[in-house]
């Protein structure tokens, strides 16, 4: 029974889908004005592993991702500017150059931490006539009211403002969450429209009711999940930064328009910290994908390093805990390189796996789980089996990684057979010459009673 952390109710409940055998699945996706870093990948890499569970729960999900390429400013009070618009300048590119560009290079992380792509990306700029509907059925409905720079959300006028994160039980003091803003009637008030600065042309900017402008950051999530799954859908997922501004504001212009809860559950994975604060762009406190893999820390191993802790638990980032996952995780791979292929799936490892995954994608101990089987024992065959079964929701490469290693090159068969030959006949000297040669090689051999069995080192 798969029980899921709420963060709207505050509780761990039984998951229960709103249609039979389906799932809507929405995850806030990134702002592509600059590479992503490994604290943007970490929840992509648990609602991936949530993804695959609720697939193997016998569940269809329905998956759908924006991508931020306009209406993103730098402070969580609509102020400020656009980083697509900052980034342009910085660049000397187009805003839609590097929706382009950065877009790619976060799908290509993606790809390589072994993440399946949601069913669709929808890009911001592609909704614009959609965002500009729902916000004039917020006017309509009297949600919104102008100031100098936009239009915003009236939160006083929407009594449930604040439920997911709570804020009506705490004093919301000006300057505190949020910037000064002199023309705003409450510090929680959040842009739905901004409009271009007089004087001034913006790369993206669309004509609309209030005037040239462009959407509030806030507005294309109502927008894409509303077009895509629905006035309410299941989970809506994103990071714990999320959870103060985007996601009430959010969830509050969704419900404002259709009358309906936006998600039943809310969930969100907690930040990847560089030394005491967040890994953040803007602080200059990053690490990407590539500057793991110049310390040779391959994109399977931070997988496998996210994959230790607790998707609600902080994690502190530092190069030596990832070099550590990342020799714990060749660790595995060796040792599956030598198992057989043909057994039975371990029934008493698959329920205590399961049961792992149901108490709120416990991936530590479903890991804990995986290491048991590896030295306990079964015959490798029945721990591959396992292993096998396991990685479809770890998504750790074992099959295919144990597959590549026991592809050895032509020369090494041959070398193989010399050796085998040699054994066969006594001559042991001669054998591990060859054993030798083949070290050099990077092929690795291990004798059992009835086989030689050779892999490839790395």
């Amino acid at each position: 029974m798969l029980k899921l952390y709420n963060s709207l109710t505050r509780v761990k409940d039984v998951f229960q889908p709103i249609t039979a055998g389906k799932v809507g699945l929405y995850t806030c996706g990134p702002t592509v004005y600059d590479y992503p870093h490994i604290g943007n990948m970490r929840p992509y890499i648990i609602w991936d592993v949530l993804k695959r569970w609720l697939g193997y729960r016998g569940l269809t999900v329905k998956h759908i991702m924006n991508i931020t390429d306009v209406g993103h400013m730098t402070s969580d009070s609509d102020t400020g500017r656009d980083k697509m618009e900052l980034a342009s300048e910085r660049e000397h590119k187009t805003g839609w150059e590097l929706a382009e560009f950065y877009t790619q290079a976060f799908e290509e992380n993606l790809a390589e931490l072994n993440i399946i792509f949601p069913d669709k990306f929808v890009q911001a700029t592609e909704t614009i006539d959609e965002q500009i509907a729902l916000a004039l059925k917020l006017e309509a409905a009297g949600y919104l009211y102008q100031t100098a720079d936009g239009m915003y959300f009236d939160t006083a006028k929407f009594p449930e403002y604040g439920q997911l994160a709570r804020l009506n039980k705490v004093e919301l003091k000006e300057g505190a969450r949020v910037e000064i803003n002199p023309e705003k009637h409450h510090p929680s008030d959040f842009a739905v429209w901004k409009f271009s600065p007089k004087g001034a042309k913006r790369e993206m900017e669309w004509d609309s009711p209030w005037g040239k402008g462009f959407p509030g950051w806030h507005l294309e999530c109502s927008a894409i999940s509303l077009a895509n799954l629905g006035e309410t859908f299941d989970i809506h997922a994103g990071g714990i930064d999320h959870l103060t501004v985007h996601h009430p504001n959010e969830m509050a212009q969704s419900q404002a328009v259709t009358g309906k809860l936006q998600a039943h559950w809310w969930m969100h994975g907690a930040f990847l910290n560089f030394g005491e604060e967040k890994m953040s762009k803007s602080r200059g406190t990053v690490v990407t994908l590539d500057d793991l893999k110049k310390h040779a820390v391959s994109p399977m191993a931070f997988r496998f390093y996210i994959l230790q802790t607790h998707y609600r638990k902080t994690l502190q980032f530092s190069l030596q805990a990832v070099e550590a996952a990342a020799q714990g995780l060749e660790n595995l791979y060796k040792a599956i390189a030598y198992f057989d292929d043909s057994g039975e799936t371990p029934e008493k490892f698959v329920e205590s796996f399961a049961a792992d995954l149901d108490n709120d994608l416990n991936t530590p101990q479903a890991l804990a789980e995986v290491q048991e089987l590896i030295s306990g024992h079964l015959s490798t065959a029945e721990k591959m089996a396992g292993l096998a079964w396991a990685d479809q929701i770890l998504g750790l490469n074992f099959v295919a990684e144990r597959t590549r290693r026991r592809d050895i090159p032509q020369v090494a068969r041959q070398m193989l057979s010399e050796r085998k030959k040699a054994r066969a006949e006594g001559d042991f000297a001669h054998a591990d010459n060859i054993r030798k040669e083949l070290d050099k090689l990077g092929v690795e051999v291990k004798d059992t009673k009835d086989e030689q069995i050779a892999v490839l080192k790395h």
